[in-house]
């Protein structure tokens, strides 16, 4: 398995120091992760080699070089980055970020053994709940953002979080894992490898330069992952979203506080939207910001002071005598009646309503002229903040509308998808019920071919011996016997009585089994045996979850041209980052060729 899905990869029970490799975890585009045991303390650790495949290749003795000259600077540069980050992360010692243990050279690269993690990752659990929640998703997320501000205070940012990189132990406990994209946050570096995962990475994280980068870019994921866990699919990716940002369409991404509206607290759908703002200076700016924002105490209460004492709807203070009046006396000597300006910090909102104080106008044109302005400037504040609030409540249809339209569509994907399982479960039952008749039919078909024996006949008496006339001397022509045709059922091949098999087996939930029968049959090219495989990679039956191995089996089965491969492989595609895909297709092909 190790040799077909992970080529670059070390082999099974190749030894580095006192550590044993067992299998492959998982693989990346700068690296691979192993399942090891440290034989000197007898326990699992797991470990990362850092491998950029497209700047290295693995060498027949293991060994690690670069492709060409002109990368070799470039791989040195990554690797001395490497080892620093694993000596940093070392430094930190918190429950909920992962515990990485040491890191040394060896085989011209450098390898980070951390603590292996029992459990399922946050990924596989929404796959398999579709939400979670409000109570649930803060008793994960809260714990995480302790461990990441302790990486942010470092000078740190993971650049790579994502529901499959937050794992939950057998006690509920998260971790977050795969520190792998880490980079400083400040200060000058060089340009970054691009590494993004579409709908979890923001805009600035498209561009190779690291400037715009900083705790703001992971904020993004993790609110893009409260996205994901609240309304049951990933957020649009920023590509996407910056079409509608920059005016080519509209911003297409729905709003967290529309998706999960009656179903979360206020103060959370507004602290997701607040994460996922487009632009990185508009997000929180730390962890305890956003923090506080989760608790309750975040925009809202911190932007109450900047509203007026005017605009709160309190008297607006007497303007002093020092202060140009909007309206002088005619006398000099008579009361004067002033008309008191806008205070300079006054701040007029569509959505708070101005209370003007009438004070007394002496009649003749200064009170015409007075009265006038003060009608031109109702006007000019009331009628903007009548349209506002039509377009607020248009915008509030508008959005009741795509979430009903969300929760239709939803409905009829749960419904789909229960009937195509329905019917896959249908024909497997037919199939095996078919298999069984087969071979029910093989059994009597066997037993009427036995050979029957019979009892020794006695010798037949002796008989009186007839004289027969002579044969004649030119034998009489006589029409030949027709020829007897044996009509026989035709038998089902080897490979189909094996798949059959196999199939049966999966529908009866004999995993073990399936996988046993298929796996052979799918490398020998069976198309369905394929199909049967990389389903079972998809879904997890059987096997660990694995969209790279799906990717792969459907892709060997889509070559014969079929839709529901096709389907397949692009639905894996889209779970997978392009350097993973780029290498699954390396596999397919060396598999093709063989």
């Amino acid at each position: 398995m190790t040799e077909q899905a992970y080529p670059d990869a070390l082999q099974p029970q190749y030894r580095m120091h006192w550590y044993t490799i067992e299998r492959v975890l998982g693989q990346g585009g700068f690296g691979i992760t192993y399942l090891a045991r440290d034989t000197n303390l007898d326990q699992l650790v797991a470990i990362k080699e850092y491998l950029p495949v497209e700047v290295v290749a693995r060498r027949p003795d293991s060994t690690v070089q670069s492709r060409s000259d002109g990368q070799r600077e470039r791989y040195r540069w990554g690797l001395e980055r490497f080892i620093q980050e694993a000596r940093t992360l070392a430094r930190f010692d918190h429950p909920n970020i992962v515990r990485v243990h040491s890191v040394f050279e060896f085989n011209g690269t450098a390898y980070m053994v951390m603590r292996f993690e029992e459990g399922e990752n946050l990924g596989a659990l929404l796959e398999r709940r579709g939400t979670l929640p409000e109570k649930e998703l803060l008793r994960i997320l809260l714990p995480i953002l302790d461990g990441l501000e302790l990486v942010h205070n470092a000078g740190f940012i993971h650049r790579d979080i994502k529901p499959d990189n937050i794992h939950i132990r057998a006690d509920g406990s998260p971790v977050l894992l795969d520190f792998g994209s880490a980079r400083h946050a400040l200060g000058k570096s060089r340009t970054l490898t691009i590494l993004v995962a579409p709908g979890y990475a923001p805009f600035e994280q498209y561009h190779s330069n690291s400037e715009n980068q900083g705790p703001w870019t992971d904020i993004y994921g993790l609110g893009a992952t409260c996205y994901r866990a609240i309304a049951g699919m990933q957020p649009l990716d920023a590509i996407t979203r910056s079409k509608g940002i920059l005016g080519s369409t509209r911003e297409v991404l729905v709003p967290a506080r529309a998706v999960g509206s009656g179903r979360y607290s206020n103060q959370l759908l507004a602290a997701i939207d607040h994460a996922l703002e487009f632009a990185e200076k508009d997000r929180p700016q730390s962890v305890s910001e956003w923090r506080r924002e989760l608790l309750g105490e975040g925009r809202a209460a911190s932007a109450a002071p900047a509203v007026s004492e005017w605009t709160a709807g309190a008297a607006p203070q007497r303007a002093k005598p020092s202060a140009a009046p909007l309206i002088a006396p005619s006398n000099a000597e008579a009361t004067p009646h002033i008309v008191t300006p806008l205070p300079q910090n006054a701040v007029v909102s569509s959505r708070l309503s101005v209370r003007w104080s009438v004070v007394p106008i002496a009649w003749g044109t200064a009170g015409v002229i007075a009265g006038a302005i003060a009608i031109a400037m109702f006007l000019y504040v009331e009628t903007p903040r009548r349209d506002a609030e039509m377009q607020l409540a248009q915008s509030k249809q508008e959005i009741e509308a795509e979430r009903r339209r969300l929760q239709e569509e939803r409905k009829l994907d749960e419904g789909k998808r229960r009937q195509d399982e329905q019917t896959r479960l249908a024909a497997l039952t037919k199939l095996d019920e078919e298999r069984r008749r087969m071979e029910e039919e093989r059994r009597k078909l066997a037993a009427r071919s036995k050979p029957v024996s019979t009892p020794t006949a006695k010798p037949a008496p002796p008989t009186e011996i007839v004289s027969q006339p002579p044969p004649p001397i030119f034998p009489v022509a006589s029409e030949p016997a027709p020829p007897v045709v044996a009509v026989a059922k035709p038998r089902p091949t080897p490979q189909a009585e094996q798949l059959d098999r196999g199939e049966g087996a999966l529908a009866r939930g004999e995993y073990e089994r399936a996988l046993e029968i298929l796996r052979p049959l799918a490398q020998g090219g069976n198309t369905r045996a394929q199909i049967r495989l990389a389903e079972m990679y998809a879904s997890g039956q059987g096997v660990s979850r694995n969209y790279n191995q799906a990717y792969i089996w459907y892709s060997l089965a889509a070559r014969e041209g079929g839709t529901t491969a096709a389907a397949g492989r692009d639905r894996m595609a889209s779970r997978l980052q392009p350097a993973e895909i780029k290498q699954a297709d390396k596999v397919v092909e060396s598999m093709r060729a063989r």
